[in-house]
């Protein structure tokens, strides 16, 4: 009995480390744009109908970049993102709890790191909120 047991106590303990392992791991590679909102970007004090058509235009702006925006994270910490016709890049660290994703441009922002608050990571998906000019924004994107 004490056996079969310990065979099952090991089992757990080779399983537990085999799905273990970093949450940057999980984060490194191509990821494409799953959804964006944010709810803060409509002014509330607009009309009905100058709201519906902003909704609309701010919809089929998402569809278009739903179809060709990619993010990738690199192992080395090195990201690249493209989206609306222009491409990013720069470093990138998630904190190791996973619970914040710091991006800092390499571009004319350097000096500028924005982080971001992690709500989801697993292999196949990543959902972060951040605050960017007083508007917050949900991204979420999948593998």
């Amino acid at each position: 009995m004490k056996k079969i047991i310990s065979f099952f106590f090991v089992a757990a303990m080779v399983t537990l480390v085999a799905c273990g392992g970093k949450k940057s791991d999980m984060l490194a590679g191509s990821w494409k744009l799953g959804d964006m909102s944010m709810p803060d970007a409509m002014p509330k004090d607009i009309p009905d109908s100058i709201k519906t058509k902003m909704e609309a235009q701010q919809k089929a702006m998402l569809d278009d970049m739903k179809k060709s925006a990619t993010f990738d994270f690199n192992k080395d910490g090195t990201y690249s993102v493209k989206m609306m016709g222009k491409e990013t890049k720069g470093k990138w660290k998630l904190s190791d709890d996973g619970a914040k994703l710091s991006m800092q441009d390499d571009g004319t922002e350097k000096d500028k790191e924005m982080t971001s608050d992690v709500v989801e990571l697993s292999a196949s998906k990543l959902v972060f909120a951040m605050v960017q000019a007083g508007s917050k924004s949900t991204i979420t994107l999948v593998k």
